[in-house]
Parts: structure tokens; C-alpha cells; sequence
């Protein structure tokens, strides 16, 4: 399955509503790559990514009767139920998250996340994978997402401090991890 038109889709959905197995699957299938994709970015396992995509179907087929196209597009609001589903199972292994509570830190603006856009996908990727839990979250949610650090603490049951740590984290590490593998890359930056 190529693409779908706006009505393909909107037939599926409607099968979907009817608890179709087969409708069930196509739609499956089309969104499965990207929410793989957006899963990995969390839990960085595949077989954790797998189960996460797994989840959020489930809750997406359970829920489907609520979803009206009036609200918006259905891609838009699958990620939303994928990404709350990611973080429900980061909460979910706590103990692998260490969380630094700190009062106040010195950091520049938040500014847009660069390494996203200079980086190929794969590669940044691998690089993300290195960092623990609960930063590359922090990382996703901000710079990939666009959640803000209020709605990252919120998500997280962090402060927003801890957020905004996490993020500069983030960028000290992957810029020595980038530069260590690439350095004229980085030196442009």
C-alpha cells in the first residue's frame, strides 16, 4: 500500500469504528513504519519499540469511535497516542531513568535544536541511542515534537528545570559524540 486519498483513509477509519479485522490491519500496516520510526526515537530497542507500536494500536482501535475528522488529521492524532504511549512505558521502567533534580542552571535560550537538521536521520539516531532514557525522551519531546519544557516536566513528572537540563545534556553529549566520529561535520556548526 502506496499512498491513501483523504477518502481511502476515511473509509478505513469508518471500518475501523465497525471493528473490521481488516480494516484494522490496513491501517496497520500504512502507519506502522513512521510510528516504528518515532518509537525508536523513545525506547531505542526495537523489541520495546515493537511493543510500544503494538500498544498504541491497541489503544488507537479501543478509541477509534472517538476520533472525528473535525478535529483534525488522523496521522496527528495516532502520534499523540503513540508518544503518550512511549511515555507511559518509559514510566513504566523508572528504574533505568535517573533524574536530575536540579534548582537553577545556567543554559543559552532554547533554541532550536540544530543537530536535528545537519545530521542524516540514521545517523543522529544512533547517536541518540547512546543517551539514557529519560534525556533522549527529553530530546524527542522537545526538539522533535515541539513540546515545550512546562508540557515535557508535566509528561515526565520532572520539573521543568530537569527538562531543560536533560536538553543541554543532550547537546554536550551528542556534539562529543558527533564530533568524535565526524569533526569536520561539526566544525561548521
Amino acid at each position: 500500500m502506496n499512498t491513501l486519498t483523504q477518502e481511502e483513509l476515511l473509509v478505513i477509519l469508518e471500518e475501523c469504528r465497525e471493528n473490521k479485522r481488516a480494516a484494522q490491519e490496513k491501517l496497520y500496516k500504512y502507519f506502522y513504519t513512521d510510528m516504528f520510526r518515532l518509537c525508536q526515537r523513545y525506547a531505542g530497542d526495537p523489541h520495546a519499540s515493537l511493543s510500544i507500536v503494538n500498544d498504541a494500536f491497541l489503544k488507537v482501535f479501543k478509541n477509534i469511535v472517538h476520533y472525528r475528522e473535525t478535529l483534525g488529521h488522523f496521522k496527528s492524532w495516532l502520534k499523540t497516542i503513540v508518544i503518550n504511549t512511549a511515555i507511559d512505558y518509559l514510566r513504566s521502567q523508572k528504574k533505568d531513568i535517573r533524574v536530575v533534580h536540579i534548582d537553577h542552571i545556567e543554559e543559552p535560550g532554547d533554541e532550536d535544536f540544530a543537530l536535528k537538521y545537519q545530521w542524516k536521520h540514521d545517523e543522529l539516531m544512533q547517536h541518540l541511542q547512546s543517551l539514557p532514557n529519560i534525556t533522549r525522551t527529553v530530546v524527542n519531546l522537545f526538539a522533535f515534537d515541539g513540546y515545550t519544557h512546562k508540557e515535557i516536566a508535566q509528561h515526565l513528572d520532572i520539573t521543568e528545570t530537569t527538562s531543560r537540563w536533560h536538553l543541554s545534556e543532550a547537546r554536550k553529549r551528542l556534539r562529543v559524540s558527533l564530533q568524535l566520529n565526524n569533526p569536520k561535520k561539526l566544525a561548521k556548526t
